[in-house]
């Protein structure tokens, strides 16, 4: 069975226009991230005990753009409080200072890390289990907001606390 030639040269320029069509589209989608400049990988949340009063966010935050982004807060539907911690050890005990801003350098990154940076969640507003999936917002210096999906996995999957007590933690809330 013959194919009739212009049908070929329809079928050429259709998927040509097509490819064209999608590279534009990912063109786009990079364009706008980099004019973002913000990006965000591996956000999750360690899954915390039935009634816990706070979890913990971690992620890397990229910054693409040409100069520095700070980071000054966070919110989510699915706590009461989202907070901006650093844990800190100091004279063999562990603390979480408040952090009031948090600079992501350009063209770096900002690891948030047990025993490091991190988003404190208090008062989760239902309880949260492995695979569920929360919206926290960043919100920077300039205005700019990301939204950012976390998954919760569970404790045992997430890294540990690399040998630290939890018990002789503190919170002290340096605002």
């Amino acid at each position: 069975m013959a194919i009739h030639p212009h049908f070929k040269e329809y079928t050429v320029k259709s998927t040509a226009r097509l490819m064209m069509g999608l590279f534009l589209m990912l063109v786009a989608a990079a364009a706008s991230a980099a004019e973002s400049g913000i990006t965000v990988e591996n956000a999750w949340i360690r899954e915390a005990p039935p009634g816990a009063s706070a979890m913990a966010g971690y992620m890397v935050v990229k910054n693409h753009g040409a100069s520095d982004k700070v980071l000054v807060g966070a919110s989510s539907d699915a706590f009461t409080e989202v907070m901006l911690h650093r844990t800190i050890v100091e004279n063999g005990m562990a603390k979480m200072v408040h952090q009031m801003a948090i600079t992501i350098p350009a063209k770096g990154e900002v690891t948030f890390e047990p025993n490091g940076y991190h988003v404190m969640l208090m008062g989760p507003k239902r309880p949260l289990k492995r695979g569920d999936k929360v919206e926290i917002t960043l919100k920077f210096k300039d205005g700019q907001t990301v939204k950012v999906m976390h998954e919760v996995r569970a404790a045992e999957a997430t890294q540990s606390m690399e040998g630290m007590d939890q018990g002789a933690m503190v919170m002290p809330h340096n605002h």
